[in-house]
């Protein structure tokens, strides 16, 4: 953009590396984020995550470790979705120990999951066979919260599809109806 005498503002930025990683353009996004850094514009940290979710979502998970590591190390407030784009993309290259301990160190850093977060973490144990890790951790989702969602739910009635178990599936398929009718229910006393 400077090349052309124009300097952007941080959300032009944000949405120009957004969309270059959507596209798999890697390395466009990469050299918009050091244009942006080299023209005087400090990155948000929408746009810090940003960069982290199309790297990891490209398979680039060490440069996105790199660019982690110096954001914890920075002033850079980091906010939950960081942590849920760090977990899941740490938990979609296999290494899943890695994303527990992550999601472990939340409570250190006096932050709490989020739906995403959880759901990620549950999925990450999923996808390595880990059944009891994730009813033990969806068990404490649903206790101390945050409500799962349909998208958990599905995370785990896949599983437990793809292991055989017809039986739990059905179960969970019917918390979660009940769970909807539920939340449609608030919404509408809510509401009114």
């Amino acid at each position: 953009m400077s090349q052309r005498g124009l300097v952007g503002e941080t959300i032009t930025y944000s949405t120009l590396i957004q969309g270059f990683f959507q596209e798999g353009d890697c390395e466009d996004a990469q050299k918009v984020f050091k244009e942006m850094e080299s023209d005087g514009v400090p990155p948000s940290i929408m746009t810090y995550n940003n960069l982290l979710d199309g790297l990891c979502n490209n398979g680039k998970l060490e440069k996105a470790l790199v660019v982690f590591e110096y954001m914890q190390k920075s002033e850079i407030e980091l906010d939950i979705v960081t942590y849920s784009i760090m977990i899941e993309g740490i938990c979609k290259a296999g290494k899943v120990e890695d994303g527990r301990d992550l999601f472990c160190s939340l409570s250190l850093k006096r932050m709490s999951p989020n739906v995403v977060t959880y759901t990620s973490m549950i999925s990450g144990f999923c996808r390595k066979g880990l059944q009891q890790e994730a009813d033990a951790l969806f068990k404490k989702m649903k206790e101390d919260g945050p409500l799962p969602d349909s998208g958990t739910y599905n995370t785990l009635i896949r599983a437990r599809l793809r292991d055989g178990d017809k039986a739990v599936s059905a179960e969970l398929i019917k918390e979660n109806e009940e769970l909807r009718v539920c939340w449609r229910c608030f919404n509408l006393w809510y509401c009114d």
